[in-house]
This record gives C-alpha cells, sequence and structure tokens, in this order.
C-alpha cells in the first residue's frame, strides 16, 4: 500500500495537481486523495499546504518527495534484475524521444529490439528535451534520447550516440541538386524556406551565416519540418534540414541534399539515464543497439 500511496504522490507533484495526475496512472481524483491522506496519515504530516487556491509542498513533502524518488528507482532497478535474472523473458521498457529521433531513428531500433527481446513490452513517449529531462529525474522513463544541450548533467548518464548533420535540401531538379557540397557564400543569393525564428535548427542557422558574415534570405517560415520538407518538393525553394530528417525522401529520390562546407551545422544526439538507475534489465541491450557500449 505503502507504493500505491507515493506513487499517487508522485503523480499529483509531477503534474502540478490531482486533476493532470489522473491521466498518469489511471485513477479518479478521489482516489488519488484517499492515497494522499492516507499517506499524510501514515507519516503523521501534511504533505501539501495551500496559499490561497494554490496548493504547494510542505518541507515534509519536499522531503517524501526526495526519497520516493530514489525509492521507486530502487523498486524498479529490482524488477528489472529479476528480469533479467529469467533472461529477459518479460519486463517494461520505457523510452522518452523528442520528434526527429522518436519518427526518423527509433522505428529500426525499436523493431530490431522487439525481435530480440519480443516478451518485453515497449513503451515511447515523444515530447521536447525539458519534457524528456524531467520524465527521467521522475522515473516516469528508464531511458531518454534528445539533442542539444542538457540542462541537469549532474543528475543524469549521459552518452552520445549520433551526430547529426544539417544540410541543404532541395527539390531534385534544382540548379543546387547536382552538387555534393556547398558554401554559405553560394547559398546568399537563394531564397530559403525555414523553421521558425526561436526553433533549435533555426537558431544554428542564423548563427552560421552570421558567424560567417554572410546574409540570407528567409522567403517563408514553416513550423514542422514534415511541412518544410514538403515545401521544398513542391519546388518552392530550398531549404537547411537535419540531414536525418530528409532519408525517407531522399531514398524515393523526392528530395536532393548537399553537404555545407566552411561551418559546423551539427548537433549531438544523446542518450540519458538517471544517474542512480542500474543499466540492468533491458536498458543495456538497447544501448547496444544504439550503439553505446557499456563495459560494466
Amino acid at each position: 500500500m505503502l507504493l500505491e500511496r507515493l506513487e499517487a504522490f508522485k503523480a499529483v507533484v509531477r503534474h502540478g495537481g490531482f486533476e493532470r495526475a489522473t491521466e498518469s496512472i489511471h485513477l479518479s481524483q478521489p482516489a488519488i486523495s484517499k492515497r494522499i491522506k492516507e499517506l499524510e496519515k501514515q507519516l503523521g504530516v501534511e504533505l501539501f499546504g495551500r496559499v490561497g487556491r494554490k496548493g504547494h509542498l510542505t518541507d515534509a513533502g519536499r522531503i517524501v518527495e526526495e526519497y520516493a524518488s530514489r525509492l521507486m528507482i530502487v523498486v524498479g532497478e529490482m524488477n528489472q534484475a529479476i528480469d533479467e535474472l529469467k533472461g529477459l523473458q518479460r519486463g517494461q521498457l520505457r523510452c522518452g524521444a523528442t520528434k526527429t529521433i522518436a519518427v526518423h531513428l527509433l522505428p529500426k531500433i525499436l523493431v530490431q529490439f522487439k525481435r530480440a527481446f519480443p516478451n518485453i513490452e515497449l513503451r515511447l513517449l515523444v515530447g521536447r528535451n525539458a519534457d524528456i529531462e524531467k520524465m527521467i529525474l521522475a522515473n516516469e522513463v528508464d531511458i531518454g534520447l534528445v539533442p542539444g544541450t542538457i540542462t541537469n548533467p549532474a543528475n543524469l548518464r549521459i552518452f552520445h550516440f549520433l551526430t547529426d548533420e544539417f544540410v541543404l535540401t532541395t527539390p531534385c531538379d534544382h540548379p543546387l541538386a547536382k552538387l555534393h557540397r556547398v558554401s554559405l557564400k553560394q547559398l546568399e543569393n537563394f531564397p530559403l524556406i525555414l523553421r521558425e525564428k526561436g526553433s533549435f535548427t533555426r537558431r544554428i542557422i542564423d548563427e552560421s551565416f552570421r558567424e560567417a558574415g554572410i546574409p540570407h534570405r528567409c522567403m517563408m517560415q514553416i513550423e514542422t519540418t514534415e511541412a518544410l520538407k514538403k515545401a521544398v518538393a513542391e519546388g518552392l525553394g530550398c531549404s537547411i534540414i537535419s540531414l536525418c530528417s530528409t532519408q525517407t525522401e531522399r531514398k524515393a529520390g523526392i528530395l536532393a541534399y548537399a553537404r555545407i562546407s566552411g561551418t559546423p551545422m551539427k548537433r549531438e544526439f544523446r542518450a540519458i539515464i538517471h544517474k542512480d538507475k542500474s543499466l540492468s534489465g533491458p536498458i543495456k541491450p538497447f544501448l547496444d543497439l544504439l550503439g553505446i557500449k557499456i563495459n560494466s
């Protein structure tokens, strides 16, 4: 019963309220409230206080949150160790990933993993970098796959598994489609279709042109990479897009690409795991499929 009460407590803290917590642990709001009250009675303290209509953790609540997180990790490791003893004949692997990784890189890995371990239940959650980190720290996923900067490195184990490159992407009949490499100077007079300002991709592109002292023209901004690729394929212009996100279109002969010389338009893809979580159970073989070799 204690674990069930702590699970309800963690869900309320993680989602910022009783109502949102109902979706994550599939309990009604009254049932969650009952478990929280039982936990408070068991511990002899109040876990939540109120200022006006807004709830907040008490000092005791913050202590329980810290220990509950560690306890959930230990319980998860115990289950993984038992599954490992059984030869990975059962168990679960929860993976969180950003959209680009989930759509363009993970399907092949998931198929390979499922073929090797058909009885392991796979669960994939998609979100932004910050969402994935929060889920890792709250022990809601076992492994996260994210690009770019990690904001909580002290609390995570971090493994590099791929360098993604941004390339010039054009329709197959574009004047630049026959080139294997282009320079930023060559792109100066070509209007570009780009992601929206403030996006990670757009920041890399704008900074690269600015550092090279070369202006560029953005004729259109599109907020999703899929829509952007379709605009390029229809002949509206060329773009600078992640190489890994154009695999399907390149194989189908819909889009052409050229590498951009003289500029580091790249990003690192990393696997992240809570620093207190062991690499037992299905985690290690999953890392192996990503090309991450763990000695111990």
